[in-house]
């Protein structure tokens, strides 16, 4: 069990953690604040320290007050100077990473574009000062640090969401700063950032605001929009307000570490606010669905001929996208690539990934040619990346299925139905299913196993029947040979698939096999004469050329209950 000492555990940042890490049972944290531990008093932090002998120190401690840093200076460099040296001093007799919070105050603002890391500092104020010289000593001084550089924060406690809407109940007007800008940012999202270094020994000095940015009258706006507070926002500059502090006029950071070390983005700022709103019961603006559920998904195989259409039904759906392939070329622009290697064995691939909340599984090689030794000699390889995945901690996950897992079956297909795979594809699904629910019933995982049936659609990229139609029908072929089609089957154009799947893989309440289908069966010639007539092709089958497979059914289709739910269609 790892100890973790979390001092300032009373402010917002405090109280986060203790949300957060109040679901890992694996976490001891000793809470402490200026009642319990003068972080200023190197004696006191020392015997504290050694006596608990925590594995992570968390300093959320500080003198945050930017206009009586002013007036207190002396106050503001005991805890803001002071306090980071001595912990990280101690940090070193026990051997503890040391996790110090810093802020943008650090920067001039002068700045047109997002601060990084790597910036030079030039704070204006007397609390971006005491902030710049704690940084200083941890980074001197501590052998294990990480300084987590946030902005303009809010969480549980005093903050400017909740004192905006406070001063909405006695005035019809507020003044709120237009000329400052910069990226409002919940406690929580600065949290799992904070768990995601302390998984790590990528010490050093990371950003971590939440994406996008805006004035403070913007942020005002926003809030009142979204609770539906009738109160007018009266913009003025810095100067007309009047603070004795200087504030950045420009202080957005951009997280360049945390995208470059471990792929990760922070979640962007409105998304963000409306969760902590809705969690508050604030929330009065009806927002959809997609919206304040809003997703970090990993799609592998993210470039197949399913794998485009997930991507961007997830994107349409407001997801942010990690999409994970060789190549890229048919993504959409708006997902995050990545080339981390899926098969590389890593323990730490979850990490590697940027921690996402789902991850829709869905890389497969030779999945039209059904008895491709590849589909068994690949298994293992799944196998290692979805234990791995589940090991890291990846709260859901969903994995692309096939009815050829079930076999020779004539009817509709349900969760329960026997599998008896006649293919080497079929018996290679087949096993990774049973192989993940066995993994997932020792851990806390959700995992939906979503069987694909006949999919068309997208046809020049597939290399289903329809795609070899409408390369004959290019090549200026008259007719083609063809079986009897009079096998029935569960046609899916790929889009309404990629929606049924983008759907079924991030909703919260029906999980296990779902079968992503119509769950109507049409017979193969009705299906191929359609396709010819609505393309306006010359082209004509020549049924009976050649024999119908012995291991396709008769008639087979998905039994679509779950999914309906799933789609909210009756």
């Amino acid at each position: 069990m790892k100890k973790i000492l979390i001092t300032g555990c009373n402010g917002q940042l405090g109280r986060a953690l203790n949300q957060f890490y109040a679901k890992h049972p694996d976490i001891q944290l000793i809470n402490t604040d200026v009642e319990d531990l003068d972080i200023a008093n190197a004696n006191e932090v020392m015997e504290y320290v050694s006596k608990i002998h925590p594995d992570i120190i968390i300093n959320c401690a500080a003198y945050t007050n930017v206009d009586d840093c002013e007036k207190n200076q002396e106050l503001a460099y005991r805890i803001n100077v002071d306090g980071p040296k001595n912990l990280s001093v101690a940090s070193n007799e026990v051997g503890a990473v040391l996790v110090h919070i810093s802020s943008d105050y650090v920067y001039d603002g002068r700045k047109k574009e997002p601060y990084l890391e790597e910036d030079d500092y030039a704070p204006q104020s007397v609390y971006g000062m005491t902030k710049m010289k704690g940084d200083a000593y941890v980074t001197e001084i501590a052998h294990k640090y990480f300084i987590v550089r946030t902005a303009w924060l809010y969480g549980e406690g005093k903050n400017f969401p909740l004192t905006m809407l406070k001063l909405a109940e006695k005035r019809k007007q507020i003044a709120v700063v237009m000329d400052q800008i910069g990226s409002p940012t919940s406690a929580y999202e600065v949290v799992k950032v904070i768990d995601l270094l302390c998984k790590s020994d990528q010490y050093g000095v990371y950003h971590a605001t939440c994406e996008g940015s805006c004035s403070w009258a913007e942020f005002a706006k926003t809030l009142f929009e979204l609770c539906e507070v009738n109160v007018e926002v009266v913009p003025v500059t810095s100067e007309e307000y009047g603070s004795p502090a200087t504030r950045p006029a420009y202080s957005v950071l951009e997280n360049k570490k945390l995208n470059d070390q471990f792929n990760y983005r922070m979640q962007e700022w409105k998304i963000a606010l409306i969760k902590y709103l809705s969690d508050k019961g604030l929330m009065k603006k009806e927002i959809g669905e997609h919206v304040k559920n809003r997703k970090k998904v990993l799609v592998t195989g993210a470039n197949g001929y399913i794998g485009r259409h997930v991507v961007k039904s997830l994107l349409d759906m407001g997801h942010e996208v990690i999409a994970a392939d060789f190549v890229f070329d048919g993504v959409d622009e708006r997902a995050l690539k990545s080339e981390v290697s899926l098969f590389s064995g890593d323990k730490d691939i979850y990490e590697q990934f940027g921690r996402p909340d789902v991850c829709i599984h869905l890389a497969w090689r030779n999945g039209f040619v059904h008895n491709h030794e590849s589909h068994l000699l690949d298994l293992p390889n799944h196998y290692i990346f979805i234990k791995n995945m589940i090991e890291g901690g990846l709260p859901q996950l969903a994995v692309m299925g096939t009815m050829h897992e079930v076999g020779y079956w004539e009817g509709a297909i349900t969760e329960d139905t026997p599998t008896n795979p006649t293919s080497l594809y079929g018996i290679a699904k087949n096993a990774l299913r049973q192989m993940t629910f066995l993994l997932a019933s020792e851990k806390n995982v959700k995992v939906d196993w979503l069987r694909a049936y006949y999919i068309l659609g997208d046809d020049k990229k597939s290399s289903s029947i329809f795609a070899k139609i409408v390369g004959w029908e290019e090549e200026g072929k008259e007719t083609f040979p063809f079986n009897t089609g009079k096998n029935k089957y569960d046609f899916i154009d790929v889009d309404e698939l990629s929606r049924q799947i983008a759907k079924a893989a991030t909703q919260d309440e029906i999980h296990g096999i779902i079968n992503c289908c119509t769950g109507n069966p049409v017979s193969l010639a009705d299906k191929v004469e359609e396709f010819i007539k609505e393309h306006g092709f010359k082209i004509r089958p020549e049924y009976g050329a050649f024999p119908d497979r012995p291991y396709d059914s008769p008639a087979v289709w998905g039994d679509a209950e779950k999914i309906r739910k799933i789609m909210k269609v009756s």
